[in-house]
């Protein structure tokens, strides 16, 4: 297994030179992220170079280029809500759901049914304190390698298909030119 480090993510990441708050958060999370990854990255089998190569582009992708750990939804999170398809496939069901449980973490688990199971697989409360999936760099890893995992994204990642990584990983196709281009970045980062 590779060893993960921040300047690794540094280098796969497109910066916000125009932005100091967004550089400047981006610096700070690839230092705060990047133990965990190699922790996270070990227990659930994202150990080839391809394997990290697909999953750091897509988080990248997620996370505008590792700068923000929480979506920032067109709508506030209401285009997630209970009321709405989107809301109902991601197991919302209450008003307020949709906004209360944004995108969050590394791959931005995302809907209150998948912070319920994120939550009880790992005994913890994320229903009634959501926010930490996105504050917490420890948590926000955790979530995004147990939903990799969950969807079974290896094996995508394995035949590099990265429409198939895109799908599982985000349920369509956002940002796929983003994801791709973040790809080759990762992988030449990774020597691939």
């Amino acid at each position: 297994m590779m060893d993960i480090s921040a300047d690794m993510l540094w280098n796969i990441a497109r910066h916000y030179n125009h932005k100091e708050s967004l550089l400047n958060s981006q610096y700070y999370n690839v230092h705060a992220i990047a133990p965990h990854l190699n922790n996270w990255f070990t227990i659930y089998r994202i150990n080839t170079k391809l394997r990290v190569a697909h999953f750091l582009a897509q988080a990248c992708v997620e996370t505008a280029n590792f700068a923000q750990l929480t979506e920032v939804p067109k709508y506030g999170g209401k285009e997630y809500d209970y009321d709405t398809a989107i809301g109902r496939g991601l197991g919302n069901t209450q008003q307020g759901d949709g906004p209360t449980f944004i995108g969050r973490g590394l791959l931005h688990l995302t809907g209150r049914e998948n912070y319920d199971k994120f939550g009880k697989t790992f005994n913890k409360d994320y229903v009634n304190n959501p926010t930490r999936v996105g504050t917490n760099p420890y948590v926000a890893v955790k979530a995004a390698c147990y939903y990799w995992d969950l969807r079974n994204v290896n094996a995508a990642a394995d035949r590099d298909d990265i429409n198939k990584v895109t799908l599982l990983v985000n349920g369509g196709y956002n940002g796929l030119q983003e994801r791709k281009n973040a790809l080759v970045r990762a992988k030449r980062e990774l020597g691939i």
